[in-house]
């Protein structure tokens, strides 16, 4: 239980380190900048995710191959590399600025060493070294800060500052992750075609429920990009990031039941449910006073932490709390559904919710702007979670 709420605890620090980055971003390099942060962010995400092949939820809960963790690793570099090339390849292609082509091949090998950062933890994880995860995020948060907070007073400069992130990540993985990770070189070797078939048919599914759902949150960006402007862009990222931070939280503290859940599904779908409920009834708490706190004073934080910019957006703010609960209770649904091996069905439930985001976009966000992406981001989220409980209800009934 320790090693649980200091894994909590570092991703709170490694979440505000993160809502630094956006408020120094924000007020001392401008919200044009902000804006292609977040546009970059928009972009990688969804490859980044792809990539990664969810394995932080597969490996720990696959009971198909008993594959060892380095022929598992070995999948997932292959993916890191594609990723990499495709990224430089896009930034090249694009019609950007030489600057802003700069910034996206940076960022891009930051979420390259990122990614093979996030397989030391899918092996902690699935071993249940919890306190590994939590050194990891602490150590992380403090170079990143100290080394990110140096580039901005010291430059302004936004290519600077995602010079800092990737040397903070690089530093990090080289000096403390590795030493976690059991990765073999001579079992690497005998790496085949059958174990990178067996693998991306085991989780191409839930890779790209993955993938559907980053381009669920990131289309109205796109589409908030292109018919207003990268400013806007820029002022609902900074605040949607709120949401980011209590997704980092859920996900991190699902990460450290995973393996506990899983084996009391095993064992009995009464035990599972009821460990799962008390889960969810904790989080349903913290939801009332979150949406509370936003109900009475979200105006007044949005100013104090992001300047008079900000003023006027209360009823972003509301339609953040909303769209925050069902988050966290989409994520939470989520883990039970990768627990019970429900990929395929996820595959559907992200396809049919990709259109409705497109349409609703169209619909809200070319003519209501800002509010309107929040409005998307609303029905959707409420759509997924809808699905995953009518999911859940029926499976258990057969």
């Amino acid at each position: 239980m320790k090693n649980k709420i200091l894994h909590v605890c570092s991703t709170l620090l490694f979440s505000f380190n993160q809502w630094i980055q956006v408020i120094l971003i924000t007020r001392m390099i401008g919200l044009y900048e902000m804006g292609l942060f977040s546009y970059f962010l928009a972009i990688v995400a969804p490859l980044v995710l792809f990539s990664r092949f969810s394995f932080s939820d597969l490996v720990p809960t696959q009971r198909k191959y008993s594959y060892g963790y380095t022929i598992f690793a070995r999948f997932r570099s292959i993916l890191n590399y594609i990723f990499l090339f495709s990224m430089v390849g896009f930034a090249l292609t694009i019609d950007f600025k030489p600057y802003e082509i700069v910034c996206l091949i940076l960022f891009s090998v930051f979420k390259f060493y990122e990614t093979k950062e996030d397989f030391i933890y899918t092996e902690n994880i699935a071993e249940a070294n919890i306190r590994f995860l939590a050194q990891s995020k602490i150590i992380k948060s403090i170079v990143t800060i100290l080394l990110f907070a140096l580039a901005v007073f010291l430059t302004h400069s936004l290519i600077v500052a995602i010079i800092s992130l990737l040397v903070s990540q690089m530093l990090v993985y080289y000096l403390y992750d590795k030493r976690f990770s059991s990765y073999d070189s001579h079992l690497a070797k005998l790496f085949g075609r059958m174990h990178f078939r067996h693998i991306f048919w085991l989780g191409i599914g839930l890779s790209i429920v993955g993938l559907l759902s980053s381009l669920n949150a990131n289309v109205p960006r796109y589409i908030l990009e292109h018919y207003h402007s990268v400013e806007d862009l820029g002022i609902y990222a900074t605040i949607m990031y709120f949401a980011a931070i209590s997704s980092n939280i859920v996900i991190t503290i699902n990460q450290s039941y995973i393996a506990e859940l899983a084996s009391a599904a095993a064992e009995s779908l009464r035990k599972f449910y009821g460990a799962f409920l008390r889960l969810l009834g904790l989080y349903l708490i913290v939801i009332l006073l979150g949406n509370i706190i936003l109900l009475l004073y979200g105006n007044d934080i949005l100013v104090f932490v992001y300047g008079d910019a900000f003023r006027g957006y209360q009823t972003e703010m509301l339609l953040l709390g909303a769209f925050i609960s069902l988050i966290v209770i989409e994520k939470s649904f989520e883990m039970a559904l990768n627990i019970f091996n429900l990929y395929n069905i996820q595959v559907i439930l992200q396809m049919a919710n990709f259109v409705i985001t497109v349409i609703l976009s169209m619909l809200l966000i070319v003519p209501y702007g800002i509010r309107g992406a929040f409005m998307v981001a609303v029905i959707t989220a409420f759509t997924v979670v809808a699905a995953q409980i009518s999911t859940i209800l029926y499976t258990r009934k057969y």
